[in-house]
């Protein structure tokens, strides 16, 4: 039985969930969801598809849910979801459920992975104490993912639904605006023009111009720009300049350069 899982990452964390299950499901294959795969719009040849992602705004990033409107699938295609968050699934899958069910297919299967927050726009980032306790509930918690989808498990207990769905519904659509976001991001002196920002952007959104990163309001608000600068230079108005930051520790940069 075939597997696809496909991946959105900015600062490793889904990556790395996506990567240890490829390692325990049979005849398993990763795509990263990136602009440049926006074109693959049809995987009818998978017998299951999985969608890892982190959590927005209590939703799916936007890169996310374009990807899975435009993906043609079969009806019966086993499709599971993984959301990696540091608070919580939101209304994740029941957005998936929804873009699915205009295609006649449907959620088959749900399960949460919570990862160190790494929004450091709004935060710090998690104690290293706390990050070792996500990581290790995380590789328990991924054994018991693959062993469900092995097994073609259903399970629709994850969904939001009723009120909650219409309140974080409402907290997402008024909060999560992820394209104006960038024009708030700012290099120090400290920026040697490595590109390394550019290159890790899955929406393509910095060319590098006279050796600084320009930002062009294409953002997915995923700060893996910020994150993973090697000089720290990368601030988002003041709020960063004082937090640390953060990017799995088991995952490298180019895994994820575009």
């Amino acid at each position: 039985m075939s597997t696809t899982i496909y991946f959105f990452s900015g600062t490793g964390n889904s990556l790395k969930v996506a990567k240890d299950l490829n390692e325990q499901l049979e005849d398993s294959k990763l795509v990263q969801i990136s602009k440049k795969n926006l074109s693959i719009t049809n995987d009818t040849s998978s017998d299951k598809i999985g969608f890892v992602y982190p959590v927005y705004f209590g939703g799916i990033p936007d890169m996310v849910k374009k990807f899975i409107e435009n993906l043609q699938v079969n009806e019966d295609t086993y499709i599971f979801a993984v959301a990696t968050f540091g608070g919580g699934a939101g209304i994740s899958f029941d957005q998936i459920d929804d873009i699915l069910n205009k295609k006649g297919a449907s959620l088959s299967a749900s399960f949460k992975v919570a990862m160190p927050g790494n929004y450091q726009v709004m935060y710090s980032p998690f104690p290293e104490e706390k990050q070792a306790e996500c990581f290790k509930d995380a590789n328990e918690q991924i054994l018991k993912i693959a062993s469900s989808v092995e097994r073609n498990e259903t399970n629709k207990s994850n969904k939001a639904g009723g009120i909650k769905k219409a309140i974080i519904g409402l907290l997402y659509s008024t909060f999560f605006k992820p394209n104006d976001k960038d024009k708030n991001f700012w290099t120090t002196e400290k920026c040697n023009g490595c590109g390394t920002c550019s290159k890790v952007c899955p929406a393509n959104n910095i060319d590098m111009i006279d050796g600084k990163p320009q930002w062009k309001h294409q953002c997915e608000t995923c700060v893996a720009c910020m994150q993973w600068c090697p000089q720290k230079s990368i601030q988002y108005k003041k709020n960063t300049l004082k937090r640390g930051r953060y990017h799995h520790p088991e995952i490298k940069a180019n895994e994820l350069f575009q």
